[in-house]
């Protein structure tokens, strides 16, 4: 399938400071009902990530030092997408991930609805 280039675009926006803790793009990104599921194990709602998001801006953000690889696409239905994707390490000290997220697009807009990271083997 080949996949709306918008959203690879946005999931990237969603690693890459500063469009990372920009509460105007996570507000517009985020669906009001998005559902998170970390890598931590911990659950989050588009509240809590933003809360989280907008109140740090020190250190690296994900970007910094992974790079997205084995990017896949599955069209779920007219306006729903599944992307799965690697988080892999671009130095030694960040730990990879693989991450599956839905997007819909609703009035022309593609939102996040539901995202995963799950630890992974580098």
């Amino acid at each position: 399938m080949t996949v709306d280039p918008r959203i690879v675009e946005l999931e990237l926006a969603l690693l890459k400071a500063p469009t990372r803790s920009d509460p105007d793009f996570l507000d517009a990104v985020l669906d009001d009902d998005m559902i998170e599921f970390g890598k931590s194990g911990h659950e989050y709602d588009k509240r809590s990530i933003l809360a989280a998001l907008t109140a740090s801006e020190d250190g690296p953000v994900p970007d910094d030092h992974l790079e997205m690889t084995n990017i896949r696409a599955v069209q779920l239905a007219p306006e729903v997408v599944l992307l799965t994707y690697r988080l892999r390490p671009k130095t030694g000290n960040a730990v990879a991930s693989l991450r599956s997220s839905v997007w819909s697009r609703r009035d022309g807009n593609w939102r996040l609805v539901f995202h995963q990271g799950t630890r992974a083997a580098s």
